[in-house]
């Protein structure tokens, strides 16, 4: 029984083992361990081991490693043209993170580790793990209990049954439930090869269940970045072909159907996106001042001054949090290390992990995704997920040779879970 549950780290060559067991421990967060952070031993132990296989194994010329040493190049030289403010901790943490993604990438696209059906027990691995903890809280929640360490329950949110399950909180929750369940349905789009599912089929067959817990945890989490998770991923169901119906028929949801639910997280989620679609930060603040914490940098960085050689070479290590612009909602996405350091870190994002033309890509622009730019491990994880989202898109047309067990037992372990 126990070799079952974890054979997807158990099958395969010793680097697709290695694989497996670093792309889940990169990013599940037990609290007790690893800190309210998200960020300990596990991780950091992580981060190390892959920075020696990618020394050993795995050390070759790629897009990724390109990126990779453009971006902390660019890192370095920015913070250190500001010596009261340098220091050589965060340039390490942020290489440790940059070549743990360049160590991930060269495995996947250098030597293959993965097939897209050892990637899909992998992801349908991880939500189950979520799915569990998350009724594991919810239960001892409804019963009184609110502190369980052992079940990663460390702290009482007071938002109904909202829990934050393996993860930091209901935010960092809600992103990675989103990753990972657009990750398994494009992958299962692409092993059927007749392109993107309906509502109707996500709820049928072996897709079912999935489909049903996924919504589960965005439902009851207790965040409000959930419910904007749920709102972009709906964008999946529109087509050239009925966008005409679809978008009127959401537009009604949106605006008459959801305000009829009395719900705190939703109420919320719809507040911030209809005071974001004014472009104006002081809506944002006022229909929402956490959200508006995370949402003021975009709107901010619209209206930076250009003219600044400051706004495109950025200020230097911190000086965001020093000046306690996040609180003060005066921060933009590029502080730190200006507007160049964005732009690479977009074109990191963009080179290795999403595709411009994708869904993938607006949950990255929208912050609800991963992706280089930030020292969050997280972040991190969700774009490796999404660059084997976009491996196995480049590789569509020959994944039948990538299979490595036959379709009837495949299909049967999909079923069974």
């Amino acid at each position: 029984m126990i070799r079952k549950i974890f054979a997807p780290f158990l099958t395969g060559s010793p680097l697709t083992r290695y694989a497996s067991i670093f792309l889940v421990l990169m990013g599940i967060c037990w609290l007790p361990l690893e800190g309210r952070v998200g960020f300990g031993i596990v991780k950091l132990s992580c981060m190390i081991s892959a920075i020696i296989v990618l020394l050993i194994f795995a050390f070759q010329m790629s897009k990724a490693m390109f990126m990779g040493v453009l971006y902390i190049g660019w890192q370095f030289f920015v913070a250190s043209q500001h010596p009261e403010t340098f220091r050589w901790s965060t340039i390490l943490f942020s290489a440790g993170f940059v070549f743990s993604y360049v160590c991930f990438y060269n495995l996947l696209y250098n030597d293959h580790v993965f097939t897209i059906k050892h990637f899909l027990r992998l992801v349908n691995w991880v939500m189950w793990a979520f799915f569990v903890v998350c009724i594991l809280q919810q239960g001892c929640i409804l019963i009184g209990i609110k502190y369980l360490p052992a079940i990663n329950l460390t702290y009482f949110l007071n938002r109904g049954i909202g829990c934050n399950s393996l993860s930091m909180e209901p935010s960092s929750f809600a992103r990675t439930m989103l990753v990972f369940y657009y990750a398994y349905v494009k992958c299962n789009e692409y092993i059927r090869g007749e392109g993107p599912f309906t509502v109707k089929e996500l709820f049928q067959g072996q897709y079912k269940w999935v489909t049903i817990r996924f919504l589960w945890m965005m439902c009851t989490m207790g965040s409000g970045t959930a419910f904007v998770c749920l709102i972009a991923f709906s964008l999946y169901f529109v087509r050239k072909n009925n966008w005409f119906y679809i978008i009127p028929t959401f537009l009604v949801l949106y605006f008459y159907v959801l305000p009829k639910f009395d719900a705190e997280q939703l109420n919320r989620a719809t507040s911030v996106i209809n005071a974001t679609t004014t472009l104006d930060q002081a809506t944002v603040e006022a229909a929402d001042g956490s959200a508006g914490s995370r949402i003021s940098p975009m709107i901010n960085s619209l209206n930076a001054d250009y003219t600044d050689s400051d706004t495109w070479f950025g200020h230097g290590i911190d000086y965001t949090v020093n000046n306690n612009m996040v609180v003060k909602q005066t921060a933009t996405l590029f502080d730190d290390y200006g507007f160049i350091f964005y732009i690479i870190a977009m074109a990191f994002n963009l080179t290795c992990a999403y595709r411009l033309k994708s869904l993938g890509a607006l949950f990255m622009i929208m912050g609800v995704g991963g992706g280089a730019g930030t020292n969050i491990h997280y972040a991190w994880w969700l774009m490796m997920v999404m660059t084997c989202v976009r491996y196995f898109y480049e590789n569509r047309n020959n994944l039948e040779n990538e299979f490595d067990i036959d379709e009837e037992n495949y299909e049967e372990e999909m079923s069974a879970t």
